[in-house]
């Protein structure tokens, strides 16, 4: 199978082309498309230069119509390029209006105009909104919060006019927060264990009682694989694990693991707009027999591991992510 892999340096994206090549490696050649905007992508383009089954294009998605490729038997399309960190979007909205909403435009039409007929894309638990108590299924209507997550709703909704327009074929895949090693520097579980690596505290916003639906970034890319390979015609796909946590109770995890106690917790000012509860109802995806695998108590040994042994992967990032948190909430 011959696909393209947008954002495949990112977070998700590297780990998605790596379960591949560990995986299915003699089953794909895969066409890779990414900015390397952030040093850490930088460091992971290093790994594919000399691979056989894969190229690389240093291109941004907003520029994917300007790409030199053989077009002839491109199977699929996987576009994870996007920008994702919720504080980013409240300092930088256009950015993320750029890059989610006519990027994803961007990536739909090229595949219109190549005749690629299976597409999937990939969008965010976040689209939902906040729930106090429920579970969201994929027909739910989307009650975005954040800059971030209206940008991932704008985009499933030009997704729905390309297929309503155009009789295109997209799926959509909606994963929880996802967790793992790889991840950049500015979310929540490496930001906590590079501080404390560093000598310094866990900041928890407001009172850290806020609850995401946590997931293994291994069990989403089983679960993409399982979209990818099968026979889906515009589907929608929530992906989650079933393991709720509060941020306060991801922080204790940590320190724990650290042999740390409660003195490691700064409780600071709370994002603007903070929703309370992500959760999505998966069981559309576990009937097609997929399951989640890991769990986060399992996992974060390893994951703290992987951060202390590679300071060099996230240092250089580290200090810019320090530098645009004195500013986070403040508009640009």
């Amino acid at each position: 199978m011959k696909i393209i892999v947008t954002g495949c340096f990112g977070f998700i994206g590297y780990n998605f082309i790596n379960y591949l090549q560990k995986n299915y490696q003699n089953q794909f050649y895969i066409i890779g498309i990414d900015s390397l905007e952030s040093n850490c992508s930088k460091i992971n383009s290093n790994k594919f230069k000399t691979t056989d089954n894969f190229e690389f294009y240093n291109i941004d998605i907003c520029e994917v119509d300007t790409l030199e490729i053989n077009q002839k038997d491109i199977d699929s399309v996987v576009n994870f390029a996007a920008e994702s960190h919720v504080d980013n979007s409240i300092r930088y909205p256009e950015k993320f209006i750029k890059s989610n909403v006519l990027g994803a435009s961007k990536i739909f039409k090229y595949s219109l105009n190549n005749n690629i007929k299976n597409n999937i894309h990939i969008s965010t638990d976040e689209v939902y909104g906040s729930s106090e108590s429920s579970f969201f299924s994929e027909d739910d209507i989307l009650n975005p919060s954040s800059p971030y997550s209206a940008s991932k709703a704008s985009a499933e909704m030009l997704r729905n006019a390309f297929i309503k327009t155009y009789d295109m074929n997209i799926n959509v895949i909606r994963p929880a927060n996802n967790y793992g090693i790889f991840q950049q520097p500015e979310k929540l579980i490496p930001f906590s264990i590079i501080n404390l690596i560093k000598g310094k505290n866990i900041e928890v916003y407001g009172k850290g009682e806020n609850i995401r639906h946590w997931l293994h970034v291994e069990d989403t890319c089983s679960a993409i694989f399982s979209i990818l390979s099968g026979e889906f015609e515009n589907e929608v796909f929530n992906i989650g694990s079933g393991e709720y946590l509060k941020n306060i109770d991801i922080a204790k995890i940590i320190l724990e693991k650290f042999e740390m106690n409660d003195e490691r917790l700064e409780f600071v000012q709370d994002r603007p707009g903070h929703d309370f509860r992500y959760a999505v109802d998966f069981s559309k995806l576990e009937n097609i027999g997929w399951t989640p695998r890991y769990t986060m108590k399992e996992s974060i040994s390893e994951i703290i591991d992987w951060y202390k042994n590679n300071d060099n992967w996230w240092k250089k990032e580290f200090e810019i992510v320090q530098k645009n948190r004195l500013e986070r909430f403040k508009i640009s």
